[in-house]
């Protein structure tokens, strides 16, 4: 007896801590924002603009090179040193443009933060008031790199985000 009403005891605690879960799938609500169509558009327009800008630069130093190349049996030593270091210099330059605009802390990253994650908190806005509306503890992003097993589709938000964003 003392252990069946332990059993019940420790069901009633653990159903007392029950949390309701819910998710959103984010890519999907992504495909139907126009302004985030507009942002990626944005965004790969200027990558394009840096990609030539740099590529200019390394063809720039594929010329030296090959200018060195050719008439580095005509050369003296200083000469040679010279293009060299001309050589170096502008590889050096075209490197440290290609960081300033991709690298880890670059405007590509400074671009795409400003533009794209006041669309990410709109969706997320959205989804933490459906949320506390409905009584969610948890929502969590399901994507095609997440390790979900299996979702219910009952405890899919997605659409109410949508819809309550208009989309």
């Amino acid at each position: 007896m003392k252990n069946v009403l332990l059993v019940l005891m420790l069901i009633g605690f653990q159903m007392g801590f029950a949390q309701k879960i819910a998710y959103i799938e984010v890519d999907k609500i992504l495909d139907k924002m126009p302004a985030f169509e507009m942002a990626n558009n944005e965004i790969d327009a200027q990558i394009k603009l840096w990609d030539d800008e740099i590529d200019k630069k390394f063809d720039k130093i594929e010329e030296l090179y090959q200018a060195y190349v050719v008439n580095e049996s005509q050369m003296t030593d200083e000469q040679k040193k010279q293009k060299q270091d001309e050589i170096f210099d502008a590889e050096k330059q075209a490197n440290e443009l290609k960081d300033s605009k991709f690298g880890n802390e670059g405007e590509l990253m400074k671009l795409q933060e400003q533009k794209l994650k006041p669309i990410y908190d709109q969706i997320y806005n959205k989804t933490e008031e459906i949320a506390a509306e409905k009584g969610y503890d948890y929502v969590f992003e399901k994507s095609a790199e997440s390790s979900w097993i299996y979702t219910n589709p009952a405890l899919n938000l997605t659409e109410e985000v949508i819809k309550a964003l208009n989309l």
